[in-house]
């Protein structure tokens, strides 16, 4: 085999085995934007127009994917009159899959948009001036020391991957170190991760306070990279032999720099740049936790005698079985099947916390109702209240949730400080290692707030460390927020409603719908039950009597709100079909249900047994006068009272006249004249006039239009309906027709 397909072979090995990433140039690697910065004012304005173009293909992506595969015209019309550009219609009808094409081309488009811009730090820029360019949308880079040149080949490196029980595997590292030179030289960035894991499973702290230990292992890993020597001094901190230097270098640089989400997407250290290890437990072996390997290394070269029952403590801590309190039988004592108990394991061992394990979404309402006979919408997502509720006590769920969440890690934390092998390095600590290694090894370090997510930026600024500060998410403000919470939730109901399905009633043969008029009376009355907003509003026919409600509780969810809308529509429809409200009043005054409780806003309801209870009281004193219903008396129709404490004597309310009901809601008045409200009988009296003369010419017109009648009676009926013929001067008889000379009777 050739010495390039050797190399070829072996570097390939190294990246499936997750050793090394893919050597790509230094800009490709690492997430600093080394060819795209721009001063900050042009870095802005091009994350601004970043921003709104992928919003905008985002949005017409949506509206596309909103008409589906193959609308109709009309269907097409319709979105047209709604907004959506006719261009943007004309253009999807040209592509081969229609719709669906241009949708997933504006996606992708939005997706595959060019990388946010990035400035570069001024000298003089404070931590106000850095965070407001950040919360614009553009990274930052603090260049406090010069960066490898952009394209110099490069290639990340998993130092734990290189550590065994026998030490660190150097010929396997000094391997890779030529093979990726040879084949990508003749320059070569070596940039370090998993620097920490390394330093457990060596047997080493990773703390400020062993930096030696730290550098003299970065001095190890630069005399195999680069063919330099090792020292005595920095081999006897690790208790290693000493290495002489080659006699032709390589020209191989170490770096600790951030690394980019392309090379993260085939390389998954241990650990990044300075980064302590997160978690010393790690999931294999059917999900359940088990110690991470370098903690397991680590403890077998300093306190090898502790790993065995450590190890029988992390397995014991995730069984359902070996908790405290939580035993299969136990549970089955409760209530439990054997079907809820393998979803509890099942849930234990993906890693959910104990008060997940035993939620509705875990367990499912078929078992908390039929099983545990509980209701469960009251354990959404808590478990320990449906613990409690099945007599567990207040200690033993703490116990358990002690033995399940977070104990694994506690444990082997435990663990590792005593063997000292301590793992604590906050982002201050991490800064001034930073410097150390810069000042003693000669390594350019990059942070990351990616990597040190407390970095103190003020004090990142008084050193020689440099950093990248990728975008802050851009923040609404307050009331932008709460507008958009309001116009989603406004959505949302819209949409329900149009989901609706949409039914044409027929009605029983000789039964019409009567119609409200286009412009109608109406109140709007707002109160509160039970702390809940309700608002009612009503429509009225011309005659004042209701037919239409609306209900508005604006706070409920989607679902409650929809509800009581459609509920509003039946009775409506109902009412205009001719049901009586009094029917309506009957079925549903009285009903239970939450929310209910005290009535505030209402002047004549004070409590109420459920939203349909306090409706239909409202619309039965308001248009049936039913005052049975109301529980304050004392007041008039329109809340305001008589004026007693003015001395004025109370009045009894007059109902409403004709003439008022056209233009006064029966129902705000109650049927009755307001208070505040004069009806003048000018007009009513012009009315009743007109009315008087017309009966007065109707009855002139009927007498003009009969005839005189004679006062003998018809010899063949007997009726006194005799007139005179002024034609022929004939006797006839009006009511059965005879004529002729007729004799009067005695």
């Amino acid at each position: 085999m050739s010495k390039p397909d050797r190399n070829a072979k072996l570097l390939a090995t190294a990246m499936e085995e997750g050793l090394i990433s893919p050597i790509l140039s230094f800009s490709d690697l690492t997430a600093i934007p080394m060819t795209n910065l721009q001063d900050a004012p042009d870095a802005i304005a091009a994350a601004t127009h970043q921003r709104l173009d992928r919003t905008s293909k985002l949005a017409m992506a949506e509206l596309l994917e909103g008409l589906g595969d193959t609308p109709k015209n009309a269907e097409l019309a319709e979105a047209v009159a709604r907004g959506v550009p006719l261009a943007l219609i004309e253009e999807a009808l040209q592509q081969d899959r229609g719709f669906e094409a241009l949708a997933d081309a504006f996606r992708n488009a939005a997706i595959e948009a060019a990388a946010p811009p990035a400035c570069r730090v001024a000298e003089t820029a404070n931590v106000s001036e850095i965070n407001d360019i950040r919360r614009a949308g553009v990274g930052a880079l603090i260049e406090n020391t010069p960066a490898p040149a952009a394209d110099d080949s490069a290639m990340a490196v998993d130092l734990a991957r290189f550590v065994t029980p026998d030490g660190l595997e150097i010929d396997v590292l000094d391997d890779l170190c030529g093979a990726a030179l040879d084949a990508h030289g003749p320059k070569l960035i070596f940039v370090p991760c998993g620097l920490s894991a390394a330093m457990m499973g060596l047997g080493l702290a990773y703390s400020l306070d062993k930096a030696d230990a730290v550098i003299a292992l970065l001095k190890l890993i630069e005399s195999i990279a680069t063919g330099s020597s090792f020292t005595k001094k920095h081999a006897a901190i690790l208790d290693l032999e000493t290495r002489p230097a080659r006699p032709s270098k390589r020209e191989i640089s170490l770096a600790f720099a951030p690394l980019s989400t392309r090379a993260l997407s085939e390389f998954q250290p241990t650990t990044l740049s300075l980064r302590p290890m997160s978690t010393l437990i790690e999931a294999i072996e059917g999900d359940q936790p088990n110690l991470h390997l370098m903690a397991r290394i680590g403890l077998s070269r300093t306190a090898p005698a502790t790993l065995p029952a450590l190890l029988t403590e992390i397995d014991a801590a995730a069984d359902l079985e070996l908790m405290p309190h939580f035993g299969g039988d136990v549970l089955r004592t409760r209530g439990f099947s054997t079907q809820a108990i393998d979803k509890v394991k099942s849930a234990l061992g993906e890693g959910l916390p104990l008060n997940a394990a035993f939620s509705r979404w875990v367990l499912g309402d078929d078992i908390i109702s039929n099983d545990l006979r509980l209701a469960p919408e009251s354990f959404d997502a808590d478990g320990r209240a449906l613990l409690k509720s099945i007599g567990f006590s207040k200690r033993e769920i703490a116990e358990a949730e002690e033995a399940m969440d977070g104990r694994p890690e506690k444990l082997a934390s435990a663990a590792l400080d005593a063997a000292a092998l301590t793992q604590v390095l906050n982002s201050e600590e991490t800064l001034t290692l930073a410097k150390t290694i810069q000042k003693t090894c000669g390594v350019p370090v990059i942070l990351s707030s990616a990597t040190t997510p407390d970095l103190n930026v003020e004090e990142l600024l008084q050193t020689n460390v440099s950093a990248w500060l990728p975008a802050l998410d851009t923040e609404l403000d307050r009331l932008t927020a709460d507008r958009m919470t309001h116009i989603a939730a406004l959505a949302e109901d819209l949409m329900a409603e149009d989901a609706a399905p949409q039914t044409i009633f027929e009605a029983p043969s000789g039964v019409s719908r009567t119609r409200l008029p286009d412009r109608r009376k109406g109140y709007i009355q707002k109160a509160t039950v039970g702390g809940h907003k309700v608002y009612l509003h009503t429509g009225e026919f011309d005659d004042g009597s209701i037919g239409e409600i609306f209900i508005d509780m604006h706070k409920e969810g989607a679902a409650f709100r929809s509800l009581m809308n459609n509920f509003a529509i039946a009775v409506s429809l109902g009412l205009q079909y001719g049901v009586p409200l009094e029917e309506y009043v009957d079925a549903f005054v009285f009903t239970r249900f939450e929310p209910a409780g005290e009535v505030t806003g209402n002047d004549q309801i004070t409590r109420a047994t459920s939203i349909l209870d306090y409706i239909f009281r409202e619309l039965a004193v308001s248009y049936l006068a039913r005052e049975d219903l109301a529980e304050l008396g004392d007041v008039t129709h329109d809340g305001l009272g008589r004026g007693l404490e003015d001395g004025i004597e109370k009045s009894h309310a007059q109902p409403l006249p004709d003439e008022a009901a056209h233009l006064i809601s029966r129902g705000y008045s109650r049927g009755q004249i307001p208070d505040n409200i004069v009806i003048l009988n000018k007009k009513r009296e012009e009315r009743e006039a007109e009315r008087e003369d017309d009966q007065t010419e109707a009855s002139e017109s009927e007498l003009a239009e009969s005839p005189s009648y004679l006062s003998e009676a018809c010899t063949s009926c007997g009726s006194f309906t005799l007139y005179q013929d002024e034609a022929d001067g004939d006797i006839v008889c009006d009511t059965c027709g005879q004529v002729g000379k007729v004799e009067a009777s005695e």
